[in-house]
């Protein structure tokens, strides 16, 4: 067990240009030459956990390089799929500049999420054990376990990807769960902690895909929990983190759920730590919500305490202020310092700047080391 606070971050950090231009063009149809695109993804990936450990985060990951973004990788690594749906949020829809602003963008061109057409198979199993064998390269033998690489969950698909094939959310929330099961067994039997990315769980509450079925959030928690918890079946909880958030993007989040009226069914899912928002202006208060939650004793909490929405650089006192108001009811030995969300969930999406992002991770680390001092 740790004597302080430990550090990490929700996943993606910012692409290099030169990948993140391979991948487009990969994705636009131009010609790539395949090796050295997997070349340039290997060095970045070596980069990026230097960087990392730079900064002085202690549970490191591959920073998504290898993915065009945490949730779009499907489209390249699933059967299935094809076309494309469209995104709709409660809270930007009564701004109709504002979402030119924030979607009218050469990101969101790149970003598709298609519809399921047909069975949903997982097509490339080799994917995640190159993502597997990069990050372990890149960790130079240290261990394993003080890494993660994230994954997406069933939830999140049905979510983002409307069901045409299967009829039935249950129907098709258990298929999905079937395929990913794969991937999370590769990520954890390598040693790695499995970040499960499902920020469906708050998400669907205000957001949905155009035929999404979905539906009433109420209605999907609970069967998202259950699909998810099946995926995970055999492996350790203290080998999973789930990560629940309310989307990466910079709208007004005024619609946004409360974390008090999902935290409970969130609690159900076998993960031995759970990762939620503590930064942003929408819901830097919930802390308080562990006040009047019974949280397992085997369970920890990642607490958001960098807004990864704003290039303010925070300020390591107010990180250690985060961190102490919630350790003092959960306790240090079960508190880990992170970002609210990505810094790059897809490709060039981020609305902070690179250069500042390392600069908050930083000051996520000096903020904890403060936090240690006095809880």
């Amino acid at each position: 067990m740790a004597d302080r606070i430990l550090t990490t971050h929700a996943g993606s950090l910012p692409r290099p240009d030169d990948l993140a231009d391979l991948i487009w063009a990969r994705q636009d149809g131009q010609d790539v030459d395949e090796a050295a695109l997997e070349a340039r993804i290997e060095s970045a990936v070596k980069e990026v956990v230097e960087k990392q450990r730079d900064a002085g985060i202690d549970i490191v990951s591959d920073g998504e390089m290898s993915k065009t973004g945490f949730s779009t990788y499907v489209n390249e690594r699933f059967s299935g799929f094809d076309g494309q749906a469209e995104f709709q949020a409660d809270d930007v829809a009564p701004f109709p500049n504002l979402a030119m602003r924030l979607f009218n963008t050469p990101a969101m061109a790149h970003l598709v999420f298609a519809n399921c057409v047909g069975p949903a198979t997982l097509k490339d199993k080799e994917a995640v054990h190159h993502d597997v064998a990069r990050l372990k390269s890149a960790l130079g033998g240290s261990d394993p376990s003080n890494a993660f690489i994230g994954a997406i969950s069933p939830g999140q698909i049905a979510f983002n990807y409307p069901d045409q094939h299967y009829g039935s959310h249950e129907a098709y929330l258990a298929a999905l769960a079937d395929e990913l099961s794969y991937e999370y067994r590769a990520i954890t039997d390598a040693g790695f902690n499995l970040q499960i990315d499902s920020p469906d769980m708050a998400m669907a509450a205000h957001c949905r895909s155009v035929g999404s079925s979905v539906g009433d959030w109420h209605i999907h928690l609970p069967l998202a929990v259950e699909a998810l918890n099946a995926a995970l079946a055999g492996i350790s909880p203290e080998q999973v983190r789930l990560h629940v958030c309310w989307g990466n993007y910079g709208g007004p989040h005024h619609k946004d759920v409360p974390l008090a009226d999902i935290i409970d069914e969130v609690l159900k899912v076998n993960a031995g730590t759970i990762y939620v928002e503590g930064a942003n202006p929408r819901h830097a208060h919930e802390w308080r919500v562990f006040e009047e939650t019974d949280i397992p004793d085997d369970r920890s909490v990642i607490l958001g305490v960098i807004d990864v929405k704003s290039n303010h650089i925070e300020h390591p006192r107010l990180v250690a202020d985060r961190l102490v108001q919630l350790g003092r009811i959960v306790g240090k030995d079960r508190l880990i310092a992170g970002t609210d969300c990505g810094f790059d969930t897809f490709i060039r999406f981020s609305l902070v700047d690179p250069d500042v992002a390392w600069l908050k991770l930083k000051a996520l680390t000096e903020g904890a080391e403060i936090a240690s001092g006095e809880l």
